[in-house]
């Protein structure tokens, strides 16, 4: 069930997204982009950038994705693996050999380079798909400690080499993630980050020359692929799993896919058409020039990501919990039966139950043909003596009871059960009382329960018992006073003197039988009552097991309903999640009773829409959810207070209980101003430094929002007059959330604490003989 709680939440998400973002809103990039994943490590970023690109950028399909990789890639049709030798096993030489048997395999290179120009040729043919075809931008994404990273200027220069011979303007970032929060191998993996860092920090100077052979053509004509004195990446991007405060991100080394996501967008952005006087737009070549410092050193930039969005997710588990609540209530606010009025209803008056148990009596005359069995030949005279069991013994020896048994009982029980069978009392409840909207599964429920207040169908079922049972006792006991009557006693004309004998035992038997099997008839009657009250007796308690199981389901599914709620509105961000609960209970009772003043009290309970409790009977608890399903997404998601704009929706909750407590009413412009500390705390870059001088720190902060949005106005306004940083909207026209994206960058390596804390361990596993760094690569300066 969850899963249908889940998928239900899914598609509301899904289509109201799509709703605020067909047409407009949607992200799109300017100009080519293809990434460079480098190394296994790398995998899972590669996957997650790329379904956060298919999700947010208009034109994703025209983004292909490069992943150099040792032994495992993901497979997507837009990615492209290129395999590199695998690792060798022993750690201490693991990396400098990969670079060593890679240069030295000419048939790998030649392999490479026929890759690295299929992949150019079709970056090219997706330029249809952006505004300017004129560039391109590389995005290289690696982890620091993966091993295949020393390939990176390698790789990077043989795809740019080729770029260059279809763009004229190629250009190339680097988005290195730093792992900080490792387990067992943290000293290896330390050592192996700072190693590449050290190599990051020497191709970032602005001396920087490269200059080898790489280039091969299918001939083995091999070329130079050079670069000239300047930074390798136009921007290098550190990217931890820790905050510059020094807090571990929840979500580890994966929150940064989001934001590189946005990174690259925010590089290769469209021009911004939408203009505010307060809103200053992204330059990048500002931003470079920005951050870099005089001495020629490497310079290195940051971000952080913050974003709150209108929580469809919590929000359509909320109200699918409030509107079951609301659901179950009207199923227990059924009216209870009175006692006269279930009988009446159930058929378990005194008169009910006779008229089923006259209808099952055989036809009287077969007790008349009774009068037809042969008698055993024994003389009135004899049968003076004897009492009426006696008698009856002597004339018939017991062929009176079998034809009796045979011809009345047994017809009468078989006519009895055939009428049980089509009208038994568990459907006379379902449809009397469980189908009955003024009473429902709940007043069933309580018809049948052992302790019921009001009408106890049990009780009355069970008195009805009694009183059967006591009446068939007095009825067999008659009939055994009767049998002991004397026959010579009973108030019978045989004849006078001349009459025949035969003729007076004719006339006894006549007596006897209409004396002693009308007894036996009227004791019949009351087993036949007895039989089906102690029928009803198992029926109630059956049904009511019945019943109480799917009571029991619902009560489980509520539960159900509010767990996957509450974990979905914790999961929100906390202040998002504010009167979540209280809000939209109070707008789904308001919602339910603005369509019941138009449709009547508890329509939902028509079958048409949620339906009644008898449905559980023939769909399940799961045909129920379906159909809550539907009912919330047709009849309650889709009224005017689920269309509020993302500001005044949180308002709204924000003050959803000031009328209850007297709480001041929290302003619009209090809200605005807490939701903007909110955002920029959680914007915290990912990099923590140290000793950070003001003077090298250079800020930038962006809201990824529609311009026109009250809350984006309010923060470009309110800070105008005392940032010391710049500050700028990428507009996103009809944007349904908000996210600010803070870059800060300007330090160097000796700043970075990942680096200063972790140069032990590199000094200590070089002077144990491991080598990490290339070998008699001569290009590096």
């Amino acid at each position: 069930m969850k899963d249908l709680m889940e998928q239900f939440a899914t598609e509301y998400v899904t289509d109201l997204e799509g709703q605020l973002d067909r047409g407009h809103g949607q992200r799109s990039i300017q100009n080519p982009v293809l990434f460079l994943f480098i190394g296994d490590k790398s995998r899972q970023a590669l996957q997650s950038v790329c379904e956060i690109n298919e999700q947010k950028w208009q034109n994703s399909q025209g983004v292909l994705y490069v992943h150099a990789y040792n032994e495992e890639t993901w497979e997507h049709p837009q990615v492209f693996g290129c395999q590199l030798p695998k690792l060798d096993a022993n750690r201490q030489t693991m990396r400098a050999s990969l670079f060593e048997r890679f240069m030295k395999d000419e048939s790998l290179i030649m392999d490479v380079n026929k890759f690295m120009k299929q992949v150019s040729i079709r970056v090219a043919e997706m330029g249809k798909l952006f505004a300017s075809f004129q560039q391109v931008n590389i995005a290289v994404v690696t982890r620091s400690d993966d091993p295949a990273n020393i390939l990176l200027p390698e790789l990077t220069m043989l795809l740019k080499s080729y770029l260059q011979e279809m763009f004229k303007n190629v250009s190339a970032d680097l988005y290195v993630l730093l792992q900080e929060k490792s387990g067992d191998g943290f000293g290896f993996s330390s050592a192996l980050g700072v190693q590449f860092l050290e190599e990051v920090d020497q191709f970032q100077r602005s001396d920087y020359r490269y200059g080898a052979n790489l280039m091969v053509t299918e001939d083995g004509i091999k070329l130079p692929a050079l670069h000239a004195q300047a930074p390798l990446f136009s921007l290098t991007y550190l990217l931890s799993d820790k905050t510059e405060h020094g807090l571990f991100l929840d979500g580890g080394l994966s929150e940064n896919d989001e934001l590189i996501s946005n990174l690259v967008l925010l590089n290769n952005k469209e021009a911004e058409t939408a203009v505010d006087e307060n809103s200053e737009g992204y330059n990048k070549l500002q931003f470079i020039r920005s951050i870099t410092v005089d001495s020629g050193q490497a310079t290195f930039a940051s971000a952080g990501l913050s974003k709150v969005k209108r929580p469809t997710h919590a929000i359509a588990l909320t109200v699918l919990a409030a509107v079951f609540d609301r659901y179950w209530e009207r199923l227990q606010e059924g009216d209870s039966l009175p006692k006269t009025k279930a009988r009446e209803k159930l058929g378990l008056t005194a008169h009910d139950v006779q008229r089923i148990v006259s209808a099952a009596f055989p036809d009287q005359d077969i007790l008349t043909e009774m009068n037809g069995l042969m008698t055993s030949g024994v003389s009135y005279s004899e049968l003076s003596g004897m009492n009426l069991r006696e008698a009856e013994l002597a004339l018939f020896d017991g062929n009176s009871q079998s034809f009796f048994e045979q011809h009345y009982v047994q017809l009468a029980r078989r006519n009895l059960d055939g009428l049980l069978e089509k009208s038994s009392l568990a459907q006379l409840i379902s449809q009397e009382i469980i189908e009955d909207e003024r009473y429902g599964l709940y007043a069933a429920y309580q018809l049948t329960s052992e302790t019921a207040s009001g009408a106890n169908l049990l009780d009355e079922v069970r008195t009805g018992i009694k009183e059967t049972q006591r009446q068939l006792e007095l009825t067999k006991a008659e009939l055994d006073d009767i049998s002991l009557e004397r026959v010579d006693q009973q108030e019978l004309r045989v004849g006078g003197f001349f009459t025949r004998d035969k003729e007076r035992v004719r006339t006894f038997v006549r007596h006897l039988f209409a004396k002693v099997y009308n007894k036996k008839a009227e004791i019949l009657e009351w087993e036949l009552v007895l039989q089906v009250l102690l029928g009803y007796e198992q029926q109630a308690k059956q049904l009511h097991k019945r019943i109480g199981e799917q009571v029991a389901q619902l009560e489980e599914l509520q539960k159900q309903l509010r767990a996957i709620a509450h974990k979905s509105v914790k999961e929100a961000a906390d202040y998002l999640g504010k009167n979540m609960d209280e809000y939209y209970e109070s707008v789904v009772t308001e919602t339910i009773r603005s369509q019941e003043s138009q449709r009547g009290q508890g329509f939902y309970l028509d079958n048409r829409y949620i339906g009644s409790g008898a449905l559980l009977f023939t769909h399940g608890i799961s045909g129920l959810l379906e159909r809550l399903c539907a009912f919330c997404r047709t009849e309650i998601l889709t009224r005017s207070p689920f269309a509020l704009s993302f500001e005044a929706e949180l308002l709204a909750r924000a003050n959803v209980a000031a009328a209850y407590d007297n709480r001041t009413v929290l302003t619009r412009e209090d809200l605005f101003q807490d939701l903007s500390l909110v955002l920029e705390e959680r914007a915290a870059v990912h990099v923590e430094v140290f000793h950070f001088l003001q003077k090298h720190r250079y800020e930038e902060k962006y809201w990824f929002a529609d311009l026109q949005n009250d809350f984006v106005q309010y923060v470009l306004r309110e800070t105008e007059a005392t940032r010391t940083y710049k500050q700028g909207c990428i507009h996103e026209a009809g944007k349904s959330g908000i996210e600010k994206m803070n870059l800060m960058g300007g330090f160097g390596l000796e700043d970075l604490m990942y680096y200063r804390n972790n140069k032990k361990y590199h000094s200590s596993y070089m002077d144990n003989g491991y080598v990490f760094h290339p070998q008699g690569k001569e290009e590096l300066s």
